[in-house]
């Protein structure tokens, strides 16, 4: 019989600059385990639960747990990783889209992409720390001004 063993993963560069340009620190061991709903604005984490309004963040980063960003004004973005050309749909998208995201860089899917809260239509509802990436249908960004988190 096989074992699985979940271990941190390392940050990478373009991470870093994210969290500092949506101005978040980490959730504080108090907080951990506490929904993204419940968390108060400049904090991220890490979750198995992608898209839930009450996905769970800690501090740790591991196997396939997405980065999650509550801005100070309550903006909700999960941080993923996808192929350039599926980034480029989800930024330029004129009708609703469904794609396919990691939660870490993978050889065929290495760009960084945020993706709103207020953009997910559909996803599965449950937590899935052994799924290969993230299945999401995305409404149209909203016309006018909008928080892209950058």
């Amino acid at each position: 019989m096989s074992r699985v063993t979940y271990t941190n993963t390392p940050d990478r560069i373009d991470q870093e600059a994210v969290r500092v340009s949506h101005g978040v620190r980490v959730v504080a061991d108090r907080e951990e385990g506490t929904g993204v709903n419940a968390l108060p604005g400049g904090v991220y984490g890490y979750t198995y639960s992608p898209g839930l309004p009450n996905a769970p963040l800690f501090a740790g980063r591991r196997f396939r747990s997405y980065e999650t960003h509550k801005l100070a004004n309550g903006d909700v973005f999960v941080i993923a990783y996808t192929n350039a050309e599926t980034a480029r749909q989800i930024e330029d998208t004129t009708a609703d889209v469904t794609v396919r995201v990691h939660a870490e860089p993978q050889e065929d899917a290495a760009v960084l992409v945020r993706i709103p809260y207020a953009r997910i239509r559909q996803h599965r509802q449950y937590a899935a720390p052994n799924q290969d990436g993230f299945l999401v249908t995305l409404s149209l960004p909203p016309a006018g001004p909008v928080s892209t988190g950058r």
